[in-house]
C-alpha cells in the first residue's frame, strides 16, 4: 500500500512537471516531453490510486524548484524523459513567403498618382507649399507656379530637359565678365553669367574665388603667360564647389558665345575620385556628361581614356587618380583633347622632379587650377614648383627664384 502511495505521488508530481514544461503556454526554451510508452503506465497506476485507500489524503504542496530539479535529472537518466529544443521565437515569415512578397506589383499612395509623366504628383506637392504670415497663426496657400523647363540638345542628338531656375530674392548674379561697348557697333561678344543653378549656393568668399579663377584661366590679367592659379583656401571653405562653378560656366559659355572648355580633367588622389563624381552629379545633375576611372580594371582604364581623348566622343569630364594618370600619361600627351587641368591636393606636386608632376607638366594644357589648402608647407622651393607649374617661367628659373627671392 505505501509503495502505491508512493507511485500515485510520484505520478502527479511528474504530471506537474510537464504542466509546468509546456511549450504551447510559456516562452521556456526546452520543452519536456513523455514517451508514449510509459502513457500506458500512468492510466494503470490512476486506476490503482482509485481503487485505493479513499480516506488516504491527496493534498500535496507544490515541490520547490529544488525537488522539481532532481526528479528532472533522475528522470532523464532513466530515460523517462525527452528534452527538445523549442524556438525562442514564434512563427515568422519564411523566406519562400518573403520573396513573394517582394514580388508583388508596387502600390502608388493613390490611383492617379504617378500618371502622366508624374505631372499629377508634382501639381500636388507644389500645391501643399504653405507659410505662416507675421502675426497669424493660421496658414496662408501660396499660388507658386511650377517651372517651366527648356529643351537642351545634346552634342550627340539627345534632347535634355532642363529647369529653369532664378535667383531668391536678395542674391545678384555673378557676371563673370561683361564685354565693353563699341563705338564701331555692336559685336559677337556676350557676358559671361553664372548659372542661378549654382549661383544661388554660393557665399561671398567663394564668388570672389570663382570670379579670380576665371580671370586667370581666361587671360584677362594684363601680365603675360597668366593661364592658370592656385586656389589656397582652407579646407572646408568650399574649393570643390567652386571648382565645379568654373567648371560648368565654362563648358556651356565663352566670349563669342562658344564654350571656352571642350573637355576637362580632374586629377585627385584615388581615393577622391567618387567624391568628385558625386559632387558634380550633386550640383549640375546630369547636365555634365563624365567618366570617373575609379577602382576599374585595366581594360576598364584604357578603354575610358580612349574613350575621352577620342575627338568624337560626347565626354566632357574625365576624373581619374594621380597613379592612373602617371601610368598612362602617353595617352594624354599624345593628343590635345583637355582645355582644362583641375589638380586637388595639389601639394603633392611640390616637387618638381617627380614623374607624376612631369607627367602633368607635359600635358598640352594651357588652363590648370591647382587646389590645396597649403601651398607652402617646408620651405620656398615647394611653393616656387606649384607656381611654375600652373604658369611657366613666370618666376624665372630655379637659380633666379633662389637668388631674388628665398636668400634675401
Amino acid at each position: 500500500m505505501a509503495r502505491e502511495s508512493q507511485s500515485t505521488s510520484s505520478t502527479e508530481e511528474d504530471e506537474e512537471i510537464s504542466s509546468d514544461s509546456d511549450p504551447s503556454g510559456s516562452s521556456d526554451e526546452y520543452a519536456i516531453e513523455r514517451p508514449e510508452e510509459d502513457d500506458d503506465d500512468d492510466d494503470d497506476e490512476e486506476e490503482e490510486e482509485e481503487d485505493g485507500d479513499a480516506g488516504e489524503s491527496t493534498a500535496h504542496h507544490p515541490p520547490s524548484d529544488g525537488d522539481l530539479k532532481s526528479k528532472n535529472v533522475d528522470a532523464l537518466l532513466r530515460g523517462n524523459l525527452v528534452v527538445r529544443r523549442q524556438s525562442l521565437l514564434p512563427r515568422v515569415l519564411s523566406v519562400t513567403e518573403g520573396a513573394a512578397v517582394c514580388r508583388k506589383p508596387f502600390k502608388p499612395p493613390c490611383s492617379s498618382g504617378y500618371d502622366n509623366g508624374k505631372e499629377n504628383l508634382a501639381r500636388r506637392l507644389w500645391a501643399r507649399k504653405r507659410f505662416i504670415p507675421w502675426g497669424s497663426s493660421r496658414p496662408a496657400l501660396v499660388a507658386i507656379a511650377k517651372p517651366l523647363g527648356i529643351i537642351r540638345t545634346e552634342s550627340d542628338g539627345t534632347d535634355i530637359e532642363e529647369e529653369i531656375v532664378t535667383l531668391p530674392p536678395g542674391i545678384e548674379p555673378l557676371v563673370l565678365w561683361q564685354p565693353e561697348e563699341s563705338e564701331d557697333g555692336p559685336n559677337n561678344l556676350v557676358p559671361i553669367v553664372v548659372d542661378p543653378l549654382l549661383v544661388r549656393f554660393l557665399r561671398p568668399h567663394q564668388r570672389e574665388g570663382v570670379q579670380f579663377m576665371f580671370e586667370c584661366v581666361s587671360g584677362l590679367y594684363s601680365a603675360a603667360n597668366i593661364n592658370g592659379c592656385i586656389l589656397a583656401d582652407d579646407m572646408g571653405l568650399g574649393k570643390t564647389l567652386q571648382s565645379i562653378t568654373l567648371l560648368y560656366t565654362l563648358l556651356r559659355q565663352g566670349f563669342d558665345g562658344k564654350p571656352m572648355v571642350k573637355k576637362a580633367i580632374i586629377v585627385t588622389p584615388t581615393s577622391l575620385v567618387s567624391n568628385w563624381e558625386a559632387e558634380i552629379k550633386k550640383w549640375v545633375g546630369q547636365r555634365v556628361q563624365l567618366i570617373a576611372l575609379c577602382e576599374s580594371s585595366r581594360d576598364d582604364v584604357v578603354s575610358g581614356i580612349d574613350s575621352f581623348i577620342n575627338p568624337r566622343s560626347f565626354l566632357q569630364v574625365l576624373i581619374v587618380s594621380y597613379e592612373t594618370f602617371r601610368m598612362h600619361s602617353s595617352k594624354f600627351c599624345q593628343s590635345e583633347a583637355c582645355d582644362l587641368l583641375i589638380c586637388d591636393e595639389a601639394h603633392r606636386l611640390k616637387n618638381d622632379q617627380t614623374i607624376t608632376n612631369r607627367a602633368l607638366a607635359a600635358l598640352s594644357c594651357k588652363r590648370r587650377i591647382l587646389l590645396s589648402g597649403t601651398p607652402m608647407q617646408n620651405d620656398l622651393e615647394e611653393f616656387f614648383a606649384m607656381v611654375n607649374f600652373t604658369n611657366p617661367g613666370i618666376l624665372g628659373d630655379v637659380a633666379y627664384f633662389r637668388r631674388y627671392y628665398e636668400v634675401s
